[in-house]
């Protein structure tokens, strides 16, 4: 394995676990509280869409420039 594939594996497995435990409950609690609402499956889904994706550009971005700055300061 290169050393830049086993730094992309590093942060894609990095980001991987992150988002998985932020999206998970986060898609749990969106689902619930919009359908006490009492809204339709299409709002529901629209909704969740539309903050997890928001919510996993910022993830994402963020994760990225972590690594960027780790591997700029590696000798």
């Amino acid at each position: 394995m290169t050393p830049a594939l086993k730094k992309a594996m590093h942060e894609a497995i990095y980001d991987t676990l992150i988002g998985a435990v932020i999206m998970f409950p986060l898609s749990y609690a969106i689902i619930k509280i919009c359908t006490e609402i009492g809204w339709a499956p299409f709002a529901i889904a629209l909704t969740n869409f539309i903050i997890l994706t928001g919510i996993a550009i910022a993830r994402k971005t963020f994760v990225r420039l972590k690594f960027a700055k780790i591997y700029s300061t590696e000798v």
